[in-house]
């Protein structure tokens, strides 16, 4: 299973916000590659913007570096941003997502934003809790 996760996933963790669990045991399923995690290339600059604001330089740069070596990072370019204007989904950010996501072959988007979690994304949406169920499920299957 592929995942492509947003931003505001990540910075649950990254800031330790409070809900952040689901968040933590869906990058923990990542970095126990039971789930192959993908972030945007707009991501990481996002990621370390707000995060340097929360937690300072040094653990902003070295929580980017984790992402980094755990993650597959999914491009930004021209297409991309071409294409998502030409999704029917109304926030421009979540559509360049869902368009990398797509491009990546993501089976799904893990969020908390209730926005994309309701858009008319090209890959299913789910929140961090649905994705660990499915995980489960698959596991279980598995076995």
């Amino acid at each position: 299973m592929k995942v492509a996760f947003d931003t505001n996933v990540l910075l649950d963790t990254i800031l330790n916000r409070p809900g952040r669990e689901d968040a933590l045991r869906l990058m923990l399923a990542v970095s126990e590659e039971k789930i192959t995690g993908v972030v945007s290339a707009n991501s990481i600059t996002d990621l370390y913007y707000l995060a340097r604001k929360g937690i300072g330089n040094q653990a902003a740069r070295e929580a980017i570096f984790d992402v980094l070596s755990m993650f597959d990072v999914a491009p930004v370019d021209g297409d991309a941003c071409s294409m998502a204007l030409n999704t029917p989904m109304s926030d421009y950010e979540d559509a360049v997502l869902a368009v990398c996501a797509a491009r990546e072959d993501a089976d799904y988007i893990a969020t908390g934003d209730q926005g994309l979690l309701k858009a008319d994304s090209p890959v299913q949406v789910r929140t961090p809790a649905q994705i660990l169920h499915l995980i489960g499920a698959i596991e279980s299957e598995s076995e």
